[in-house]
């Protein structure tokens, strides 16, 4: 049996070249996940931009994110067909922050083939040797501060759920052949609306506010800019020691809310106060997920589609926790579970049915509980792999 090679194209996000080869960097996954259920891509729009709405791509270079961060993607090919892809980046504020000199890699899919994905990984650490880095981590998004790092490695059964990557199986194989090992779970859980344990945690969230005077704000009891200051203030205080984290910037957050404002219901964010101080906030998004499949027949029509999104909102069964924080000193009294309770008054309200739990990190024992206590169960775990770049051998003269 002949093995046909496999060669690797490395590129930019610049040129019009690089545009093509971008363009089929994100058409692979289309053809790569035809036939899987639990796939639902997000828009090419969300990659490429789109000119007629006046959207920017995450891969476009005036990405915010490229001011800290050098990046390349990578198509392994066998003769002219795509058999896998990633990129791979450095992040400058991410090594001054944990002095560190650890590179990305990140959209890796790859077809059930050791080849291309040796070929693939070597070629990212080359390329990161070149920029001084020892250390290859992933999978791993642009921002290192967003939603689902890692790869899926239990759950691939679960529902879809909005900003949550999906992957093959096999992935896991994969990796570990190249000499990757696991260095940081992350886990989702999915909490019921209605839960047995609603009157205690009304019971204990009752005390706790009467005991500390908490008082509680809806979103729009402030203006817009001064609801996104409170939300920087407290996510960067309260997620700083956690794994991998890096500080926002103050415009690179507000982006991401600009984004988030589009989907969200104001309902499900959640600000709390004590004596009239910022103590945390919750903010959830309803479950998009459930109404992103694509039409079918219609592959290319993105803005059908979206609309097709934004018309079903209001018939969306789940909702995400997914921006979250509580300022340290008020972490001992239980504040996480005060505003899950307030979260949830609202929800059942509207007719919600569940909501993820995630972002958890292995280790985070007072979420863990939470969830638990709350009648949850893990429904997805992501595992960020690492391994040492290997170094240049050098002949002996």
């Amino acid at each position: 049996m002949v093995h046909r090679a496999i060669h690797v194209t490395v590129f930019s996000n610049k040129s019009r070249e690089d545009r093509r080869l971008l363009k089929r960097f994100v058409n692979f996954h289309w053809e790569h996940y035809r036939d899987d259920p639990q796939y639902i891509p997000l828009f090419d729009y969300e990659y490429l931009g789109m000119k007629l709405l006046g959207i920017h791509g995450v891969f476009e270079p005036d990405n915010l994110f490229f001011r800290q961060a050098d990046i390349a993607f990578f198509l392994a090919f066998r003769d002219d067909r795509v058999v896998g892809r990633c990129f791979a980046f450095t992040n400058s504020r991410h090594n001054e922050r944990w002095k560190d000199r650890v590179g990305f890699f990140g959209e890796f899919e790859c077809i059930q083939d050791r080849a291309p994905a040796h070929v693939l990984i070597t070629a990212v650490e080359a390329w990161l040797k070149e920029r001084g880095m020892d250390t290859l981590r992933g999978p791993q998004n642009l921002a290192v501060n967003e939603a689902t790092p890692g790869l899926l490695t239990e759950g691939f059964d679960s529902r879809p759920i909005v900003h949550y990557h999906y992957n093959k199986p096999y992935y896991k194989d994969l990796l570990l052949g190249e000499g990757f090992k696991p260095v940081q779970k992350v886990f989702s859980f999915e909490v019921p609306v209605q839960n047995p344990m609603a009157e205690k945690m009304e019971r204990v969230a009752n005390r706790a506010i009467e005991r500390y005077g908490i008082t509680f704000e809806p979103w729009d009891a402030r203006p817009y800019e001064e609801r996104q200051r409170e939300m920087l203030e407290v996510y960067n205080e309260a997620w700083y020691d956690n794994f991998g984290f890096v500080p926002f910037e103050e415009e690179e957050f507000f982006a991401i809310v600009d984004d988030m404002k589009m989907i969200m219901d104001k309902g499900l964010s959640v600000f709390a106060y004590i004596k009239g101080e910022l103590a945390g906030f919750f903010g959830g998004i309803p479950n998009i997920a459930e109404k992103m499949r694509p039409i079918p027949g219609m592959r290319r029509c993105e803005i059908l589609r979206l609309l097709k999104m934004f018309i079903s909102m209001g018939s969306i069964k789940g909702f995400r926790l997914g921006y979250l924080g509580v300022k340290n000193k008020y972490r001992h009294i239980g504040f996480g579970g005060i505003m899950v309770w307030k979260q949830k008054l609202y929800s059942q309200k509207k007719g919600y049915e569940y909501c993820d739990i995630g972002w958890v990190l292995e280790g985070n024992t007072e979420a863990y509980r939470l969830a638990k206590f709350m009648g949850s169960k893990i429904t997805r775990t992501y595992t960020i792999f690492e391994k040492p770049i290997p170094r240049i051998q050098r002949s002996s003269e």
